[in-house]
Order: C-alpha cells, then structure tokens, then sequence
C-alpha cells in the first residue's frame, strides 16, 4: 500500500528571486560548463546545493552545499509554505522528436519502502558511485532536493479523474500557481492542492503499486539513508519527495539512451559483424560522414515498431551500420541464465548482452567507468569523433508497457534503459526531512 501525503514544502520566494534564474535541470544531467553557467546567474541557483563542487582549501563540498542550503533558508529566500499541500506539476515541452506535448505529475511525500516490498518496483540496475554522492549530501543538508519520479498504473483512471478535478479546483483559485520556462523551452507550472482534493488524491493513489522512472540511485539511497538514521534512532528520514505521473497520461514519452563504450579493445569492424550474423542482418552506411550518420538513426525510428534494431558505430573504421536481430533463437541462452521470455527479448537486453557481452566480451555487470550514456545522437557523434570512445551503439526507447511487465516479475534492466523527458526541475520544492 502507498502511503502518499503532503508536506510542507520549502520554495523560493518570487519577491526575492526570478524563478528562471534559481532552477535547474537535475544533478545528473548537469555538464560541468551549464552548472557553472546556472551558478553565475544567481548566487541562489540549486545547483550550488544540489551539485557540489570540491574547491582546493574550501573544505568538504557536501558541508558547503548545506552551509549554503542553510543560509537560504535563514535569510528567507526559501520560505515554508504555511499548510501541508500535494503540488500539481503541468510541464508543456517539446521532445527530441520534435513533437509538443503536456505531461502532468504530482509532487508528495512517500512514505519509504524497502525495494523487496512490493510497494515501489525497480527496472534497473544501479551504480555504487552516484549513490555514495547522493548520501554524503543527504546526510549533510537533510533534504530532498530533487524528486524521485515514480509512475503508477491507473488501470481504472481513479487517479486521473481526481487530478483532473484538483486541476480543475486549483484554475478557480487566482495567483495559486508558479510558472517557470526553463533553457530548453518548457513551461512548469506548480500549483499546491490542499483541502479535500488533496485528501482525494491521497485516497485514489494508495492502492496503486509505484514504479521508479528515473532516479533508481536516489530511491535505493534514501532507503540506506533511512536505514543508516532508524539505526540511531532518529525517524527523520522515513520519507522521500517524489514526482508521481500516471502510465495513462498522454504526456508521458520515453527516448532512448544511446551507448558509448571506452576503454574497451574493439575488434576490427568485420570481425565484430562476422560474430553477429546470421542471428543479426547488417545493413551498411556509407561512409562516416553527418549525413550517413543521421540516417542510421533514422533508420532506427524507421523500423521501431518491427523488431530490435541497432546502429553501431566503429570509431577505427569511420563507419556506421545498422543491425537487425532477425533469429529470436539467438537469446535462447539468456533464458537458461534466468531472464524471462519477455525480458530477454528487449532491445535494451540484446543489446547489453547479444551484441556488447557475446560479441565484445564486455561483461555487463562491470561497464561502469566503460561506458558512457547520451541521449542525442548529435551530441553521440560530436564526443565519438573525439577519438575517446571504442564503439557507438544507438538504440530505440523501452516502451512504457516494457519497463511495467519488467517490474511486475521483479526484474531489472541495464543502467539507464530508459529516459523519461523531460526531468522535473530541481529547485521547484524542497522538502526538509526533519520537518513537517
């Protein structure tokens, strides 16, 4: 059982600050240049906090972020808002695919669940290194500062219907919501519900079973966190703010995350296609120009809906082919090392273990400090022209029914099979664990 709730969440005041200038994109989306872009045009952005930076002679990173944290708080740039409320998110964007949509979710407080507990289900793997980052913050500021996204199903629209009414409540109330256009164009906004309607909302989602989207680091590390402040007997931390969205929302999309692999001997292009067919048919490019790359990812979209399509990029050669798994009898094997059917036959699968672990022997449980994650082609392209990377591999999205039937049977995914756009601003809400 879910057990959502409001909270008193702590916000900008927008007599202090321009909204536009103190949010962020999350932590792990944040390069190096746009953190230090988004610092320079307000001392008061999140990703002073939530992305510390270590400066030779200016002490532990994490401690400053929460001095920092702190401070805000003191001066009254971040102020408590007076009543426990849930808050409306209605995000208006465009998607890398170039099409304009409107996803809604709800920001609340979840009461923490071990991931063995049926209640939150995982589709990923995760990583130890972002999750040791993410404690020593948690530890020294106290605070949620991004929310985790967790889906629900809303088989029967229970929760989709109360949203609606909530929304429909919220538009009648004048000067309620925050509405911020971020760099990339989307527009949030934030309205807190209270009241009935928030009570409605909390009553409608406590029967649903939750599934993490994005931030399997941050969930698996509040548990710890948890668990670390129960031990000293302090139940602080027993909850976590989340941004909940339903499977049925139109506004919901997933693109894929594409693959590049370094410091990895890749054998010479012909080899690596030999050791694939028959199972897999190739498909050439030529050469390794913009233009014969752009089109091997559109080939990808092209024949999203036939079956599992890669393109590949062999950085020795210059050159760019697509492959097409074509003999299902080539994942048999998986079966026997415990995958299901189904979960042997995602792309996401074929790629990590067909193609990178049988045919380059790169193990799937150890790529962490192999390879690297991208989510735009063009970006891919630009870092393998470089000469850093070994291999691209470019993939189509995990389908939202996928990453469902996935976690249903208690399985995981590779890392980072699945990119939800756009992630929820950081700097929206904040909620401070010891607190009410």
């Amino acid at each position: 059982m879910a057990e959502i709730g409001p909270f008193r969440g702590l916000r900008y005041d927008p007599a202090r600050v321009r909204l536009e200038d103190v949010v962020a994109p999350p932590y792990d989306v944040l390069s190096p240049d746009r953190a230090a872009s988004l610092r320079a045009r307000s001392p008061y952005n999140v990703a002073a906090v939530d992305l510390p930076l270590a400066v030779p002679g200016e002490g532990d990173p994490y401690e400053r972020a929460a001095a920092t944290f702190a401070a805000w708080r003191t001066s009254q740039v971040l102020r408590r808002d007076p009543r426990p409320c849930l808050y409306l998110v209605d995000e208006t964007f465009r998607g890398p695919d170039g099409y304009e949509r409107v996803r809604r979710g709800l920001i609340a407080r979840l009461r923490l669940s071990a991931l063995g507990e049926g209640v939150v289900l995982p589709h990923e793997k995760t990583h130890d290194g972002p999750k040791e980052d993410r404690l020593r913050l948690w530890r020294a500021t106290r605070a949620t500062l991004s929310p985790v996204i967790l889906l629900f199903a809303d088989d029967h629209g229970t929760v989709g219907a109360a949203l609606g009414r909530a929304a429909d409540e919220a538009a009648a109330r004048s000067g309620a919501a925050q509405a911020v256009r971020d760099d990339d164009g989307t527009l949030t906004t934030l309205t807190p519900i209270e009241g009935p309607a928030a009570e409605a909302l909390v009553e409608a989602l406590r029967d649903e079973t939750l599934f993490i989207a994005d931030g399997h680091h941050r969930y698996e590390t509040a548990v710890a966190y948890r668990d670390e402040r129960r031990a000293a007997g302090d139940h602080g931390a027993d909850e976590l703010m989340v941004y909940l969205c339903s499977m049925r929302d139109p506004g919901l999309v997933v693109f894929p995350t594409h693959r590049l692999v370094k410091g990895v001997e890749i054998p010479p292009m012909g080899e690596v296609l030999g050791r694939l067919q028959p199972a897999f048919s190739v498909f050439g490019e030529r050469g390794a120009d913009a233009d014969a790359c752009a089109a091997m990812t559109r080939h990808l979209a092209d024949f999203a809906d036939r079956g599992k399509v890669f393109g590949l990029y062999f950085a020795r050669e210059r050159a760019c082919c697509t492959v097409e798994l074509r003999d299902l009898a080539a994942v048999a094997h998986l079966l026997e090392e415990g995958f299901s059917p189904e979960a042997a036959r995602l792309s996401v699968t074929v790629l990590h273990y067909v193609i990178l672990r049988d045919a380059l022997g790169l193990d799937p449980v150890a790529t962490e400090g192999r390879i690297d994650y991208v989510t735009s082609p063009a970006e891919a392209f630009r870092r393998l022209e470089s000469g850093a990377y070994g291999l691209g591999a470019f993939i189509n999205a995990t389908r939202v029914e996928e990453v469902r039937a996935v976690a249903e049977r208690g399985e995981t995914m590779p890392q980072k099979s699945t990119y939800f756009y756009p992630k929820p601003l950081s700097g929206l809400v904040f909620d401070t664990l010891d607190e009410a």
